[in-house]
């Protein structure tokens, strides 16, 4: 997985599972209602959990293997705030062979809080777990913990594997201690933000199964072809001016865990190839400092639904995909039904698409073309350059000292904003933070002034600037490279706050020293997701032959 155009938040799936206030769990289970002792009875127990305790399930004994709850079927009476659940069941009539080969079930049901059917997580008691109705499962023969995880390693067994191989290999896939999957209840609760643990890879399961994606536990050691990726972006103004992006597999042997993956750019400009600097214009700060994220820095990924994989050596994102069959469907018609969200649209996000439609004619696309739609979380925030062209900072400007020099609030002209340090927008579109320096602390911190000022509708004219709040800067060491932040100022609407860091010993980036405006997502997890359409490369493949690309 890889940053997508979009930062929109899933806002239903991803909303529900990620809840952002936390309860503690409490009261008593639900064993008081079951059958009583019988020499020939036989009680399941555990709890069913989601990001915490789940309410109101009522767990199965699925003996028919169809996946649901059937009349006959022995169940638990509805779990209560501790989540616990005890299904009993007579031996008499159900054999020792049929209850080893049964899964118990936990059906989750969408609705309001006011119904008894509506299962509710006790990490957010104002609405249901769920906007659909979706199961949890436990492996077959297995009680204890009924949760996402379990859930996930219950799917790898239907697809063949052994209950040890889809242990571990779940666990590679999501990244976390294969003892996790029976119990993440002491992993850091959630907070709004999406910690990377077993927790928040447990509610990115959930929000599969939710968003109706079929789990697959993928064999992280297999050997894999290489392969074409999906469509990640594509902007078409007309044959002479193009740009596109993939992410393809490479081939590699058995023996090694996961995959690796290449972030491959292509166009044209005015009729001739566009330069590869400027395809790859991104740079992170990695833990071995700044690297321009081009071809040669391969992603690294595993295998399987939902997965893991980190962008430029320095972005940890895990996320899944669900597809959608477009075959026979007319491009024209599939790239407008992309463009109808611009949240999570792919193909020219920000450019008129006359040209694109007329290429696209009446052609279809062929059979086993999909319409992919990927959902990605980030699990850690990165300092990093969106434009390593656009967003240096003048020569003169080597290190963070000589960018403050530069910005004293004495010299700010605020009917045109001159003096000021771009911070991004501020409370609109039209809006633009900015700040300039008032003081030194000491070597490195000192104090700001904030200023809201006057954008034109091309968002390049600064006009209007009035005085907000008074702040302040400070300047940490982060992988070696020094990075300035500031505080203070009022809340932004942008899904980032804006950083000025140095760049030295980064030939890739720039020959000697400089410094640049960077960014970093807020740490939100409503900031942290992002969902986006994509064509799968059998759609990429048709609609590049029909356009000449």
């Amino acid at each position: 997985m890889y940053p997508t155009t979009s930062s929109a938040p899933l806002t239903l799936a991803f909303g529900s599972v990620l809840a952002l206030t936390l309860t503690a769990c409490g009261g008593g289970g639900s064993s008081s209602d079951s059958p009583p002792p019988s020499d020939t009875n036989v009680t399941l127990s555990g709890t069913v959990v989601g990001d915490q305790a789940i309410r109101n399930a009522v767990v199965c004994l699925d003996l028919n293997s169809n996946g649901a709850c059937d009349a006959g079927e022995p169940a638990s009476a509805r779990t209560g705030a501790d989540g616990a659940y005890a299904v009993t069941y007579d031996t008499t009539q159900v054999s020792a062979a049929q209850a080893a080969a049964a899964s118990l079930l936990a059906p989750m049901v969408p609705g309001a809080t006011s119904d008894t059917n509506t299962t509710i997580d006790a990490a957010n008691t104002t609405s249901s777990n769920t906007a659909k109705a979706y199961v949890l499962r436990q492996v077959a023969g297995n009680a204890g913990q009924i949760n996402p995880l379990t859930t996930l390693v219950a799917a790898g067994i239907a697809a063949g594997m052994t209950e040890a191989s889809a242990r571990s290999n779940a666990a590679l896939q999501l990244g976390i201690a294969e003892a996790k999957i029976d119990n993440y209840q002491d992993d850091a609760p959630f907070d709004s933000r999406a910690t990377d643990n077993a927790r928040t890879l447990a509610k990115l399961v959930a929000t599969a199964l939710e968003e109706g994606a079929a789990l697959v536990v993928g064999d992280q050691q297999v050997a894999v072809s290489a392969a074409g990726g999906d469509l990640s972006n594509l902007t078409y103004v007309d044959p002479d001016n193009y740009s596109y992006r993939t992410i393809d597999t490479l081939a590699k042997n058995s023996g090694t865990v996961g995959v690796a993956l290449k972030d491959v750019r292509g166009g044209v400009t005015a009729g001739a190839p566009t330069p590869a600097n400027s395809l790859y214009n991104q740079a992170y700060l990695t833990p071995t400092g700044w690297q321009r994220c081009d071809d040669t820095l391969l992603l690294q990924a595993t295998l399987g639904t939902p997965n893991r994989t980190t962008f430029c050596g320095a972005l940890p994102q895990a996320g899944f995909t669900r597809q959608e069959d477009i075959a026979d469907r007319t491009m024209a018609s599939v790239v407008s039904a992309i463009q109808a969200d611009s949240a999570t649209n792919t193909i020219n996000n920000v450019v008129p698409s006359d040209a694109l439609v007329t290429g696209l004619g009446t052609a279809t696309f062929p059979a086993a073309a999909k319409l992919n739609t990927r959902v990605s979380l980030s699990l850690a925030q990165p300092v990093f350059i969106n434009s390593i062209s656009a967003d240096a900072r003048p020569a003169s400007e080597t290190t963070l000292e000589q960018t403050i020099a530069a910005r004293p609030a004495a010299a700010v002209v605020l009917s045109s904003g001159a003096g000021t340090l771009g911070l991004g927008l501020s409370s609109g579109q039209l809006k633009a933070l900015r700040v300039a320096f008032t003081g030194t602390t000491n070597a490195t911190s000192g104090t700001v002034q904030f200023y809201e000022c006057d954008l034109n509708s091309a968002q390049t004219t600064l006009s209007n600037c009035t005085t907000t709040q008074t702040g302040t800067y400070a300047i940490s060491t982060v992988a070696g490279m020094r990075v300035m932040r500031f505080a203070g100022h009022a809340p932004t609407i942008m899904n980032h706050t804006r950083v000025y860091a140095e760049v030295s010993n980064a030939p890739s980036v720039v020959s000697g020293s400089r410094v640049y405006l960077a960014r970093e997502i807020k740490p939100e997890s409503t900031h942290n997701v992002s969902t986006s359409r994509r064509l799968n490369t059998t759609s990429w493949t048709a609609m590049r032959t029909q356009l000449g690309i």
